[in-house]
């Protein structure tokens, strides 16, 4: 946990491609709900791509903002989160494994916003930045079995299953190290 000092103007690209994320989830959800599972599954692939984009630049490009820091991880948790949830109506992904990736992550981002109040910032761990690629690459995996027009539970749809037991596992592992972090008591100087 770190307080990060901010020198950069709000919307740089990196902020900019957090918010395309999130503005294309209402189009994603449409796409699923009206019939078009694979336009879904492609702009799904973007909105992911554009979640490695943002943190590449950012890194890279000494583009990291007390925004984007906040802006990106809500954005990933929108997106997958909502996605998710319209796969679960579906029947595709299990009601159980839905609640519990939804609220690890309504938990883990109520916490960060508590100590963002009190200007501390807690940074993505590895683990949980392993948990969402796998929760990107398992959601993707079953949009396009479903928009292939493929018969369900078909080899591709059981690896993307598969593929989100391993991000549950990486969500309840970095769960619980945010959790014994944030409760840790702080050593007095």
């Amino acid at each position: 946990m770190k307080v990060k000092d901010e020198t950069l103007p709000i919307w740089t690209l990196p902020n900019r491609l957090s918010l395309l994320r999130i503005l294309f989830i209402p189009v994603i959800l449409v796409c699923m709900v009206y019939g078009f599972p694979f336009s879904a599954f492609i702009l799904f692939i973007v909105a992911g791509i554009t979640d490695g984009l943002d943190g590449y630049i950012a890194r890279r490009l000494s583009m990291s903002s007390k925004l984007g820091l906040y802006l990106d991880p809500i954005a990933d948790k929108l997106l997958v989160s909502s996605v998710l949830i319209t796969l679960t109506y579906e029947n595709l992904v299990p009601l159980w494994m839905t609640i519990i990736l939804v609220c690890r992550e309504f938990l883990i981002n109520g916490l960060r916003s508590f100590y963002a109040m009190e200007g501390i910032a807690i940074y993505p761990s590895l683990a949980g930045k392993l948990k969402t690629t796998f929760q990107i690459i398992g959601i993707a995996a079953i949009l396009f079995d479903w928009g292939s027009g493929l018969l369900r539970n078909t080899l591709i749809d059981r690896i993307g299953l598969y593929i989100l037991y391993i991000a549950l596992f990486f969500s309840l592992y970095s769960a619980w190290f945010y959790i014994i972090a944030i409760f840790r008591p702080v050593p007095e100087k």
